[in-house]
């Protein structure tokens, strides 16, 4: 590949190398000032060099850069920057180098009250002679001619765009505009954008250039005739003969470069959904796209000839890669960010066989809007999904969040989630208030504030997004531990409190374990994992009626919904579950042999406590370590007393000495 110097400050330009850097071609991308270098994407192959030069500087550049006759000089600078072309030019034959201009094609605006100019002196004669505020959108570099060649009058109520730099600052006061006649903004800028801007400032006359509809003309024209203005377009120096970028690409990457090139798709979060509610990248990415996907209410109002009523990336994939657009948006609800198919669509996009560069742009979350609304923050809030998924357990979730927070903003499938969350709170003790925000940014939104009774009769049918709020929240305790005397006993055993939280440390529990406990007794040990965290499955083996009668009795005593009863022999029962993460063994029936075994057959990996009291368990844990030889091995001998009194003396009252094998195999 011959070395390229690419003359840029364009889209074009910008184009042209991006598509070399995703082909892995190494070149030089020459700019004016440092806003072409930031709309530059950074890349290794793409070296950038910042600084205006006549055409002899361009000429040592190039020699001390290497490039010589063999070397390609590509012209992708602004069609209106002649005098830089004419240098370029002058440059590329003092090298004996190729060159090749690129040409960015005129702007072909709708229609409406527009004057053509062959120079700015006609332009300001016209301008003259008019009336009403002004506009002036040909840059920075031309504020001196124009200042000097209309009325002060004409200056007085003359607006300017410009870029917000320093060079255009600096400009704008020299040739004598007022601060507050200086809109210094980055583009780009849509039809709605431009439109706003006009009627903010009551604009009767746009003075632009026709640079296409790559550097906004269509949307400024467009802008300026729904605004009732008048568009007063410097036409262009010269004819130029050139070729497209397109044509370009394929001059240096070759023929079929298109099935090369990457597809920019923009995954894109709508926000609330209702018309306004999405931001101005969102926006211009929807515009850009020669492709939108989305569900149908989601691409209901976009305006393009190609959309289609998709959401799952099993049907995109075939269309994009039968279409192969040079830009593709998929739309999704709310914020790409929090709960959304985004995720998991840009890892099916990377695992595709397709050539894809992906960006993902957020929306504003229901969260945001609603805590706007309410003129709450959020910083200070839990924030949760239920949407989809509200079963005992995530309900549960949302209880143990709310009972140690204040707020917990909820994002939910449908009005029987409010009532559903209400019935639960109320059982569990927690007093709250209820902010249901229904269909939030559309016309039939409906806020309404809610305590726990009108909760559980509440009604509405839509996208419903809550915040709780619980003003009596709880501290959390840093080590939840139950005592002995929350447990309904009878004469069932159970491990007691200093034994089973020595035990449970040694399991080492993390996030999302599954939690076996075989000889469940009063079921102590299992709700005490339970209530460690709401995302442990804990299931508690006991093969006694009246004990697993007990296990239920206290479950539902500690209001949890992660802890599931299995009564049964622990061996039959073991058979049809599926590999756990840690298992206590507290009472094995005489079968730990044959339950390690059992287990170990599932899979490696699995920490084991056990507890043994007799000397039988004792020596068969030993011959279980000898057989597994367990790389991890901790034994201890726990012996514990407590204080009971006995008239006017507290005597000290020992508990059987036991034995903790942990483990992992």
């Amino acid at each position: 590949m011959r070395r390229t110097v690419i003359f840029s400050g364009t889209t074009e330009g910008r184009t042209i190398s991006e598509a070399l850097s995703g082909n892995r071609i190494s070149h030089t991308v020459c700019v004016a000032g440092e806003y072409g270098r930031e709309m530059m994407t950074e890349n290794p192959y793409a070296t950038v060099h910042v600084g205006r030069m006549d055409s002899e500087e361009m000429v040592k550049f190039l020699k001390e850069g290497g490039f010589d006759k063999t070397s390609l000089i590509v012209d992708a600078t602004h069609p209106y920057a002649t005098e830089v072309t004419a240098n370029i030019v002058a440059a590329a034959k003092a090298l004996g180098a190729a060159y090749m201009r690129v040409l960015r094609d005129k702007g072909d605006a709708k229609g409406g009250n527009l004057k053509e100019y062959c120079d700015l002196a006609g332009c300001c004669k016209a301008l003259d002679k008019s009336e009403g505020n002004i506009l002036l959108t040909t840059g920075s570099k031309e504020l001196k001619a124009y200042c000097g060649s209309v009325s002060a009058g004409t200056v007085a109520r003359t607006y300017v765009r410009v870029l917000p730099s320093e060079e255009s600052l600096r400009l704008c006061a020299e040739a004598g505009i007022e601060s507050d006649h200086i809109i210094a903004m980055h583009g780009p800028f849509n039809e709605e954008l431009n439109r706003a801007l006009m009627l903010q400032y009551d604009i009767k006359h746009l003075v632009t250039k026709n640079s296409g509809s790559a550097g906004g003309f269509e949307a400024k024209a467009d802008a300026a005739f729904a605004a009732g203005a008048m568009v007063h377009v410097l036409a262009r120096p010269v004819e130029e003969k050139g070729v497209s970028v397109d044509e370009a690409l394929a001059s240096i990457l070759g023929k079929d470069y298109k099935h090369q090139r990457p597809i920019k798709v923009s995954l894109v979060g709508l926000g609330m959904g209702a018309p306004g509610c999405e931001t101005v990248d969102v926006r211009e990415a929807i515009e850009s796209a020669e492709v939108v996907f989305g569900a149908k209410r989601l691409v209901k109002g976009v305006d393009s000839d190609r959309k289609y009523e998709m959401y799952k990336a099993s049907d995109i994939i075939p269309v994009l890669k039968k279409l192969k657009p040079s830009r593709a948006a998929i739309i999704f609800s709310g914020d790409t960010g929090f709960y959304s198919g985004a995720k998991s669509m840009a890892a099916d996009l990377a695992a595709a066989d397709l050539n894809v560069e992906v960006t993902v742009l957020p929306g504003i979350s229901s969260f945001a809007y609603l805590a706007a609304k309410l003129k709450e923050s959020y910083d200070d809030a839990v924030l949760l999904s239920l949407h989809g998924k509200n079963t005992v357990w995530d309900m549960d979730a949302l209880a143990r969040k709310l009972r140690y927070n204040k707020k917990v903003f909820a994002l939910l499938s449908g009005d029987e989630d409010i009532r559903a969350a209400a019935g639960l709170l109320k059982k569990c003790g927690i007093e709250a208030t209820v902010i249901a925000g229904r269909n939030l940014s559309y016309e039939d939104e409906d806020i309404k504030v809610l305590d726990l009774e009108e909760a559980a009769g509440y009604e509405g049918k839509g996208v419903i997004t809550a915040l709780f709020i619980n003003n009596e929240c709880e501290k959390r305790p840093l080590l939840n531990m139950f005592p002995d005397e929350f447990f309904t006993r009878s004469n069932v055993p159970m491990t007691k409190e200093s034994v089973r939280h020595e035990s449970i440390i040694r399991l080492n529990l993390k996030e999302g374990d599954v939690f076996y406990d075989i000889g469940g007794g009063t079921g102590s040990i299992a709700i005490e994992a339970g209530n460690l965290d709401s995302s442990l499955k804990v299931f508690t083996i006991e093969k006694d009626h009246e004990a697993c009668d007990l296990i239920s009795v206290n479950i539902s005593k500690a209001n949890l919904s992660n802890v599931t009863v299995v009564e049964g022999d622990a061996l039959a029962s073991l058979k049809r579950m599926p590999k756990p993460d840690a298992v206590f063994v507290g009472g094995s029936g005489g079968e730990l042999k044959e339950i390690i075994k059992l287990l170990t057959g599932k899979g490696k990996g699995i920490r084991y406590v056990i507890n043994a009291v007799s000397l039988e368990t004792i020596t068969e844990a030993a011959k279980i370590l000898e057989k597994y030889e367990p790389w991890d091995v901790s034994v201890t001998q726990l012996s514990v007393s407590e204080s009971r009194k006995l008239g006017a003396y507290r005597l000290m009252t020992a508990q059987n000495p036991v034995w903790i094998f942990a483990f992992t195999i």
